[in-house]
């Protein structure tokens, strides 16, 4: 018999694009853009100030992969959350674990990231043609070269934003079913695991993040302050990614504390006044209990993650943006 619970993978387009060759993913990707940024460097040998820049452009071909591999990443830590959604979500498997696999194919699957990877295109070849024409040696196919390239690595961009925007959805999504805040969480599982998806997603995004500020480091703009403003604003919305999805989980877990800890107040108060209309060792030892189970509820997470995961992502972060400001001032 068919089993409803069960899905096919949804594959995002770069996993599709590259699953072909027989070599892991990652690796797939990683010698694809490695591959044009040989040919663009061996094109650029024998050119005249050719190499000035050329860290730049190998700096951007690395982004470029990161993307394509932080897109695949970010779909298998969504898969892996399969497995968690009846442990927080009070809905049957035959409706819930559908209703998922739909919003997996929102965001990786459909017309929607190719437009998104074409706007992102046509805004690359447009906006970036000084850019490359500045760093370019005066040669009409290393121009083409790299015109054609950072286009296509816009449109992987595009594909990227898409699948994040669409990311943030599925955790508010979550709150129009009956959740199941548990006394006992720990990290990794039932609500515990969205803050962990998205603690990893947030950390590879950071690792693409990096490689950004690095461009921008071995740019001539290096000494610019409006890339330094840019650079915070693109750590913010990392942050943002990580932490707005999440409020509405957040809200349940702490109305569902505020409401355990006020039932539970009636249990104590009428514990304390048995003690103290009879301090006898039994009723003590309730009164004991019934405190240190009040400082459990209190100890209840109201966020779906722990401080070291918030702490973490804040610090891959800021020494990104700490080199930056460093290579401004100094």
């Amino acid at each position: 018999m068919h089993d409803p619970t069960l899905q096919p993978a949804v594959k995002s387009y770069p996993e599709r694009l590259f699953g072909f060759i027989p070599l892991p993913l990652w690796l797939s990707v990683l010698l694809f853009w490695e591959i044009i940024f040989l040919i663009d460097y061996l094109l650029t040998l024998s050119l005249p100030g050719g190499h000035e820049h050329i860290l730049v452009f190998g700096l951007i071909t690395l982004f470029f992969a990161s993307l394509c591999i932080g897109t695949m990443y970010c779909s298998w830590v969504f898969h892996g959350l399969y497995g968690h959604l009846s442990l927080f979500i009070d809905e049957p498997k035959e409706k819930l674990y559908p209703f998922y696999h739909i919003q997996l194919k929102k965001c990786y699957q459909g017309p929607w990231p190719i437009v998104a990877g074409g706007v992102c295109a046509l805004v690359a070849f447009f906006s970036f043609r000084g850019f490359i024409l500045f760093l370019s040696p005066v040669d009409p196919a290393i121009i083409t070269l790299r015109m054609a390239y950072v286009s296509l690595g816009f449109f992987f961009l595009g594909i990227a934003l898409w699948a994040l925007v669409s990311a943030i959805r599925i955790p508010m999504v979550f709150t129009q079913f009956k959740i199941k805040v548990n006394t006992h969480q720990f990290a990794g599982n039932g609500l515990q695991a969205i803050g962990t998806a998205f603690f990893k997603m947030s950390l590879s995004i950071a690792v693409t993040f990096l490689l950004v500020v690095a461009t921008a480091i071995a740019s001539p703009y290096s000494k610019d302050l409006v890339v330094l403003i840019w650079l915070g604003m693109a750590a913010l919305l990392i942050f943002g990614f990580f932490i707005l999805p999440q409020i509405g989980i957040h809200q349940i877990m702490a109305y569902e504390k505020n409401n355990r800890m006020q039932a539970f107040s009636t249990h104590l108060e009428e514990a304390m006044e048995k003690s103290l209309k009879d301090p006898s060792s039994e009723n003590m030892q309730r009164l004991r209990e019934l405190f240190e189970l009040q400082q459990h509820l209190k100890s209840m997470n109201e966020w779906p993650f722990d401080v070291n995961s918030l702490w973490q992502l804040i610090s891959a972060l800021l020494i990104p943006l700490a080199l930056a400001t460093l290579e401004i001032i100094f």
